[in-house]
């Protein structure tokens, strides 16, 4: 960075989620997501809400 701004979406620390899903017929679904480091606890919390 040219102005040594940290807070740039390039620099922020991303973390991948992929939360399974159990089907009604037996079978397995996938979702991903891509979220700020920061925001995985929250992100994980709300996964476990869904399901």
């Amino acid at each position: 960075m040219a102005n040594g701004n940290n807070t740039s979406t390039a620099s922020r620390k991303m973390a991948k989620l992929v939360v399974a899903e159990k089907r009604e017929n037996g079978s397995y679904g996938f979702r991903q997501k891509i979220v700020p480091l920061d925001d995985v606890e929250e992100e994980l919390e709300a996964a476990k809400e869904q399901n």
